[in-house]
């Protein structure tokens, strides 16, 4: 059995105790600030971008502006023939048979390709087109197609617009995604 311990014993154990946790905080700091108080080199600031204007006097003339896409087209330019516009007077055209409607549609005139449109698909199938170009007509939004010659065969680009603005296409974009389509906006040539 173990005797209880004197009272003597336990004021020994207890100061010993207080002497190892101050001198384990003692320790700590040391390690923590003395490499701090010793390091030689001061901290530099984190190199971020210059913040300075340069001076206009002797400034170098701006380069002449690159030539518009107009007069380097990335990609060939559609035929007058390929593309029809349908508005929303010939709505009621776009519900009618699918060999009926390009033929009415193809004899209205081409529209201006400038600015910006909302590319709502590109189809092989006449039947889905059709029914994406109703949903267009039925939302009152102006689009036309450009027939495509593609690797796997013919392509139906469908395009709502143009639009003269960014913003304007982007009103239509959200009204088309009512029709329960999508598109992405794109800048004409």
């Amino acid at each position: 059995m173990a005797t209880p311990a004197s009272p003597e014993t336990i004021e020994i154990r207890r100061r010993g105790r207080r002497r190892l946790v101050g001198a384990v905080v003692i320790v700590a700091l040391l390690v923590v600030f003395v490499p701090m108080l010793l390091d030689s080199e001061p901290r530099r600031a984190a190199n971020g971008p210059a913040m300075q204007i340069p001076p206009t006097k002797d400034a170098p003339a701006l380069p002449a502006p690159a030539p518009s896409r107009a007069a380097t087209p990335e990609s060939p330019a559609p035929k007058p023939a390929d593309v029809a516009r349908v508005t929303a007077g010939a709505a009621a055209k776009a519900g009618k048979d699918a060999k009926e409607a390009p033929a009415a549609s193809s004899a209205q005139p081409m529209p201006r390709l400038e600015g910006f449109a909302v590319q709502v698909g590109a189809f092989r199938d006449e039947r889905t087109l059709e029914q994406a170009r109703a949903k267009l007509a039925a939302a009152g939004i102006p689009h036309y197609i450009e027939r495509l010659e593609a690797s796997g065969g013919g392509l139906t680009r469908l395009r709502a617009g143009p639009f003269p603005t960014r913003e304007a296409a982007e009103r239509a974009r959200s009204t088309i995604r009512g029709a329960a389509l999508d598109g992405q906006v794109v800048p004409l040539p």
